[in-house]
């Protein structure tokens, strides 16, 4: 008969300590991942730059604009299925108050709870009381989605504040 593997105290309290330290490890790394970060914060004046190749399908960026000091709209853009980038104002006209969340690669309303669809470039916004997304004009440069800080604020003016 084979006699038990005899450990010293130390040896037991080096292995122990050992594998608490590989599943507190374990544990961190997942809440860190976990943890929403939050959108990027674009300052006032700042062009919206994305890396092309950094947009995954169906994977939902949101940045927040800063309109002015007090100010704050945001932003999103998206790879859909077919390769197409949408990029628009993550928050509906009547709504804009509200404003909007993010829940399984979806833009949900604040309001209403809807799902908010983003409009594909060239769609033009349905009038009226809807959840629809307003949409960003963007351009590519190289290997860049860029969103022109100009663009941003003059949709935002055309879109919430002169509007009927």
């Amino acid at each position: 008969m084979k006699k038990a593997l005899q450990w010293t105290r130390g040896e037991r309290i080096a292995r122990w300590s050992v594998l608490a330290g590989v599943g507190v490890l374990a544990i961190v790394t997942l809440v860190v991942t976990l943890v929403e970060t939050g959108p990027l914060e674009l300052a006032t004046g700042t062009d919206l730059v994305l890396p092309i190749g950094k947009l995954k399908t169906n994977k939902l960026f949101v940045f927040r604009y800063h309109l002015n000091a007090s100010a704050a709209v945001p932003l999103v853009v998206q790879r859909v299925p077919d390769g197409t980038i949408r990029v628009a104002f993550a928050a509906c006209r009547p709504c804009l108050k509200s404003g909007s969340y993010e829940s399984s690669g979806k833009v949900m309303c604040g309001h209403c709870r809807h799902v908010m669809k983003l409009p594909g470039p060239g769609s033009e916004i349905p009038t009226g009381k809807n959840c629809a997304l307003p949409r960003l004009e963007y351009g590519v440069e190289g290997t860049q989605l860029v969103v022109r800080a100009a663009t941003i604020q003059s949709e935002f003016e055309r879109q919430f504040v002169a509007r009927p």
